[in-house]
């Protein structure tokens, strides 16, 4: 019985201990993007680099990306907060946690960031830019939507533009295109015509003429004959 106790306890300690030892265990510092769980493509996390470089020139701030597949038992918020602390970020920074084998995520900022975005707001932002194509498995598409999402409310919260075309495989928008006039009949009947006469080649006109006049003496000469051949012939044979 004893033996039995004494497990139960080394368990329960060793229980206890893990979620605290999972939690010591955080990355180092990778820049912009760290993914771990390799979740994101290469061509994310050169579009996240570009657009934190774009933030900061505008606001000094950057938008941060991490990946793991586990936390170990320690909540999303609390490893998120102590990975900006360990990785020593800005107070214009901001952090999106991704835990992929969890399916849970978090954000950490920056005083001037959180002041920037206030909770409800950030809820908002993740809520249409970021949780569906997460809980999807879409990495690429929650990473990108999430991050731009929030360096375009960065900037915009201090009074800066940020330019974000180009990046996560966004297009440019198209200018609509202006819907054709029907024809009328008369305009139909004249572009039928004018498209004929468009397509046919140039005439030749010296061409045309040597053929009409080959055709012309060819006549002449089968003409002539029938008449020297009814004058002559035809007479011949009636005195005979």
């Amino acid at each position: 019985m004893r033996k039995i106790v004494s497990a139960l306890a080394v368990l329960m300690l060793c229980l206890a201990l893990l979620p605290q030892a999972r939690a010591e265990d955080y990355p180092p510092f990778q820049g912009i993007a760290a993914d771990v769980a390799g979740v994101l493509s290469e061509e994310t996390i050169a579009d996240l680099k570009t657009l934190s470089q774009r933030l900061e020139e505008e606001t000094g701030g950057h938008v941060y990306v991490l990946t793991r597949h586990f936390l170990g038992g320690v909540s999303a918020q609390s490893y998120a907060d102590k990975v900006f602390q360990v990785w020593d970020l800005g107070e214009n920074d901001t952090l999106l946690l991704m835990v992929i084998g969890e399916e849970s995520y978090a954000l950490a900022l920056g005083g001037l960031a959180k002041a920037a975005l206030p909770k409800e707001t950030r809820d908002s932002l993740m809520a249409n830019h970021f949780r569906s194509a997460f809980q999807s498995r879409e990495y690429d598409q929650a990473a990108g939507g999430a991050a731009r999402a929030l360096a375009q409310a960065l900037a915009k919260a201090q009074g800066d533009g940020l330019n974000v075309s180009g990046l996560f495989g966004a297009e440019e928008a198209q200018q609509p295109q202006a819907t054709p006039r029907p024809q009328s009949w008369n305009e139909m009947w004249e572009g039928m015509f004018a498209q004929q006469d468009y397509s046919e080649e140039p005439w030749d006109w010296d061409t045309e003429w040597e053929v009409e006049e080959t055709h012309v003496n060819w006549r002449g000469i089968l003409i002539w004959a029938l008449v020297i051949y009814f004058l002559f012939f035809r007479k011949k044979r009636r005195r005979r």
